[in-house]
């Protein structure tokens, strides 16, 4: 006579972890958002997943559970964005994000590194106008340093920074790349010119 039919355990599924829309930079001793999402192999619904983030010494900076509804576009990339503890010092840091779920769930975990500066002081004030014309150029996009801003319609962009020398660049399609070097120890007006790009020379065929 034969004995009780033996089930097999259920595997666990194997899940994934995306991490995106990272601050660049995060700013020394104050807080930054993240966005992360786990999916399961199978597609299962993890809506209610919780994720941490962990710093270097593998103390909890920031934690989450995730939604009720799938990322945009995809169907099992159940998300949240999280409120994380940026380090007191500027410097580079490593975030360790772990992910767990309920069920059948293998933990899926991710390490992001993150460029920590310090709080800003001044006002960077950047015009950018077209080389002849005079007219605002509007869209550009602007770097100083690793802070980032674009041009609204009146070819302006305003960027905090820490006080230090930076180098400023200002790029958009249809216009010659700009780039100077600055010196901040107090909020300043910086104003460039843009020249629209030259056409490449078309090739004369015989």
């Amino acid at each position: 006579m034969s004995g009780p039919e033996q089930t097999a355990p259920d595997l666990p599924h194997d899940t994934s972890l995306a991490v995106w829309d990272l601050p660049s930079p995060a700013i020394a001793g104050r807080r930054a958002t993240v966005k992360a999402g786990i999916a399961c192999s199978s597609g299962c619904n993890l809506s209610g997943a919780r994720i941490d983030v962990h710093n270097e010494t593998g103390q909890r900076t920031g934690s989450g559970e995730a939604g009720s509804a799938p990322w945009p576009g995809t169907t099992s990339l159940y998300w949240v964005e999280l409120d994380v503890a940026a380090p007191d010092m500027p410097g580079e840091c490593a975030w360790t994000l772990r992910a767990t779920a309920s069920g059948p769930h293998a933990p899926a975990t991710s390490m992001v590194r993150v460029v920590v500066a310090a709080a800003p002081q001044h006002r960077v004030t950047i015009a950018v106008t077209e080389k002849g014309s005079g007219g605002p150029v509007p869209g550009v996009d602007v770097r100083v340093g690793m802070f980032r801003g674009a041009t609204g319609e009146a070819g302006i962009a305003q960027i905090d920074v820490p006080a230090g020398r930076f180098d400023v660049v200002a790029c958009k399609i249809g216009y010659e790349t700009l780039s100077s070097t600055i010196e901040v120890a107090g909020d300043i007006a910086v104003h460039l010119k843009a020249a629209p790009a030259s056409e490449p020379e078309q090739p004369y065929w015989m």
